[in-house]
């Protein structure tokens, strides 16, 4: 079968290979055939060798899948031929707090094969049933970006109709951010650099208002269009000293997840102001294949729609990472396996 692989030595190592389809199904296994595989920026760190250093031997790249069930293994009551499912990004977190075994089992990095192949096995109690109103292109963006702004808004983030909701850019996570807080009724301030983006995250997202993170000044903006009280939740992709001038954006009671580090591993944190405010502050790591099915119940029932940036074929999966890397896109980023 065809199949992508990376080494950790950077994109240049990114290349298409040819493995063995995956072997005899073990108890609770499911074979799938893979449709569609989206991208995340995690991808990119896995290629550089940034995230898990260097793999050896050479891993399946990427982590997201939609795809057909084409066999169920010994004791797998769940699925049959034919299901249109979704993967929980971890093979191993059914439910409730991440634990360190667990944690090893995020696909596609860490010496985990990932699922840009035309066919994997993967635990059936970590697959979910995809939305029926998807095409797969679509299903396949669930898995990292829309479970992650799902953990940050509703898991842990408690997002009440009428909140306020800071979320910035507008990569896959925070523009399912933005589609969910929409959804539960939240008001949204989100960041962009781009005035034809922030154009568009008002006239077509219903975003409350865009601000320009390159202005310093940002977080006062917040307040006065909070009406001095700050936002109560933030989908915080940047980190760096973003992290920072988010807290000083924040109303009593806060809510932040940090879910990225685009702007840095380090940052000056004024703690007088998370006492004051009393704001949480918590790392958003994915979450557990409960929640992708909470997710995935509240994507089909709310008719959600994912938004894609652009599809590659297979045979273009480098300039798939490429665009990626190059920021500009507005949404996810998806590779069609087969038709």
């Amino acid at each position: 079968m065809r199949c992508y692989t990376v080494d950790g030595r950077g994109l240049a190592s990114l290349k298409m290979v040819d493995r063995p389809p995956p072997g005899p199904l073990a108890a609770g296994e499911v074979r799938i055939d893979v449709h569609a595989v989206a991208l995340n920026y995690r991808d990119l760190l896995v290629a550089s060798g940034q995230y898990g250093g260097t793999q050896n031997p050479p891993i399946i790249a990427a982590s997201d899948m939609s795809g057909v069930v084409s066999e169920v293994g010994p004791g797998v009551t769940d699925f049959k031929l034919g299901d249109h499912v979704v993967n929980a990004p971890l093979r191993n977190w059914p439910a409730g707090m991440l634990c360190r075994s667990w944690s090893r089992s995020f696909v596609g990095g860490q010496g985990v094969d990932g699922v840009l192949a035309e066919q994997v096995s993967y635990p059936a109690a970590s697959l979910v049933n995809a939305p029926k109103h998807l095409s797969h292109e679509q299903a396949s963006t669930l898995v990292v970006a829309g479970l992650t702004a799902w953990a940050t808004l509703v898991t842990h983030g408690n997002t009440k109709p009428g909140q306020w909701v800071l979320i910035h850019g507008t990569g896959g996570v925070a523009i399912f951010a933005t589609q969910i807080s929409r959804m539960l009724g939240a008001r949204i301030i989100q960041t962009t650099s781009n005035k034809k983006k922030a154009e568009r995250l008002r006239t077509e997202f219903g975003v409350h208002a865009t601000l320009d993170y390159r202005d310093e000044s940002w977080p006062e903006e917040v307040r006065r269009l909070t009406a001095g009280q700050g936002v109560d939740v933030v989908v915080e992709l940047a980190g760096g000293e973003s992290l920072s001038k988010s807290i000083q954006a924040c109303n009593y009671g806060a809510r932040i997840g940090i879910v990225g580090v685009l702007d840095g591993l380090e940052s000056s944190i004024n703690v007088f102001s998370l006492i004051m405010h009393q704001v949480t502050v918590r790392g958003i790591y994915m979450e557990s294949a409960a929640e992708m099915r909470r997710f995935s119940g509240a994507v089909e029932a709310g008719s959600l729609n994912p938004v894609i940036d652009r599809v590659f074929p297979m045979e273009n999966v480098k300039d798939a990472y490429s665009n990626l890397h190059a920021q500009k896109h507005f949404g996810k980023i998806v590779i069609q396996v087969r038709a």
